[in-house]
């Protein structure tokens, strides 16, 4: 029982050290947030593209960082949600 508690204290520490750190560099854990859903949408393919999506921003929320600002010409649709990809023909 004392060493669940130990680990279970040692997990807290590290996720409060790795919020700590990503408040204080938000547009490095940012990137490589971003960095991470491009290779796992690359890998998954445009099917699960919004849960990707979704997964990066539960991250970013989860460590207290803002979502990107979207630079693109398209402005993000209401609500946050990106629209859904072309049906494959394969």
């Amino acid at each position: 029982m004392a060493r669940g508690a130990i680990k279970l204290a040692a997990l807290a520490t590290l996720a409060r050290q790795a919020r700590d750190y990503a408040r204080n560099n938000p547009d490095s854990v940012s990137a490589t947030i971003a960095r991470i859903e491009s290779t796992v949408g690359r890998k998954v393919g445009p099917k699960y593209a919004a849960h990707v999506g979704k997964g990066g921003d539960a991250v970013r929320s989860g460590l207290g960082i803002p979502a990107p600002t979207s630079t693109g010409t398209s402005p993000e649709p209401p609500g946050g949600t990106p629209p859904p990809p072309p049906p494959s023909n394969g």
